[in-house]
């Protein structure tokens, strides 16, 4: 029993060691398992090895009516609800159960136009804040990828036994808001977050109608 609960609190104190980093990093990619840069290249390739010589290949999956490809770790598996009531053609979800990571992309009816990213995000920010009062905001920014606008926040939900670490990001597309979040345990944010960012930053949206 010690031992369990010296291994607990040990958890703890590195997660609590973690969101101080995370806290204070903004620009600063040191704590990153690797760089956003050598992520995009790993996708590129199809494969990407880690420091722990940990190997991840890719898949590109073409959704949307393939009007929208995103390559992402095969280990993320499209997700098959019974019964949905969600048009498949509007959204769409990948998860690796076993690892706790969930990434979802969302076609709104709502219309955005690129000017309203900033005012829309923060919309969001204070929506999820009021339905999730443990969420503790860790950044927002606004990112130019390929000549558009796409607002992301990154966010750190407090639950137990493990806290969540939420990337959510949303662009106007088509007149209208697509919404997306990847969410992972927070110890794996210096794996997951700069993948995450890779992703946003090779995929490609048709801009026909």
């Amino acid at each position: 029993m010690t031992e369990h609960w010296d291994e607990f609190f040990l958890k703890l104190h590195h997660q609590q060691t973690l969101k101080e980093q995370l806290s204070t990093a903004e620009n600063d990619e040191s704590w990153m398992m690797i760089s956003i840069e050598a992520a995009m290249e790993g996708i590129l390739k199809g494969s990407l090895t880690l420091p722990n010589e940990q190997e991840i290949r890719f898949q590109t999956l073409s959704v949307f009516e393939n009007q929208h490809t995103l390559s992402l770790p095969d280990s993320l598996i499209p997700e098959v609800r019974a019964g949905q009531t969600v048009d498949p053609s509007k959204s769409f979800v990948v998860q690796d159960k076993l690892g706790g990571i969930l990434l979802g992309l969302h076609q709104s009816r709502q219309e955005l136009d690129p000017t309203q990213i900033e005012i829309y995000q923060q919309q969001m920010i204070e929506q999820t804040s009021r339905a999730q009062p443990s969420m503790k905001l860790v950044d927002e920014k606004a990112l130019s990828i390929h000549d558009t606008l796409i607002g992301c926040y990154e966010a750190i939900f407090l639950v137990s036994p493990s806290p969540y670490y939420q990337i959510v990001f949303v662009r106007s597309w088509h007149g209208k808001a697509v919404i997306g979040s990847c969410q992972f345990k927070l110890e794996d944010a210096p794996l997951w977050v700069p993948l995450t960012y890779a992703m946003l930053h090779t995929a490609t949206w048709s801009e026909l109608s």
